[in-house]
């Protein structure tokens, strides 16, 4: 009896764009539910134990750790999954941090 050989399928490689996309996910999605529950950037970070200007880097692009606690108090704000919330934080700082390291240093 001969050996299977089994491989994983080939993927086409993600984009600049793609991964840029995927790096903002969690930003779009805060301000999405955000608006959707119609609060203010104010009275969502309020309820959140947040500073506005925190509230207003989220939907900006900033992913806060699991260790701060905030995306527990964010889904909560966002009346949303606190299984959800780490989950689309992590995939959106995993492409921030591909996309940031693959970029060229800056010329002087």
């Amino acid at each position: 009896m001969s050996a299977i050989s089994v491989t994983a399928p080939k993927h086409p490689p993600v984009s600049a764009a793609e991964r840029a996309d995927m790096a903002m996910l969690f930003a779009r999605s805060v301000r999405r539910r955000r608006k959707a529950l119609g609060l203010s950037v104010q009275s969502a970070a309020e309820l959140s134990g947040m500073e506005a200007s925190e509230w207003y880097a989220l939907e900006a692009g900033w992913v806060p750790t699991v260790e701060s606690g905030l995306l527990d108090s964010i889904a909560g704000t966002l009346q949303s999954c606190h299984i959800a919330v780490p989950l689309i934080a992590e995939i959106s700082r995993y492409n921030q941090e591909l996309l940031f390291s693959s970029q060229l240093p800056l010329a002087s």
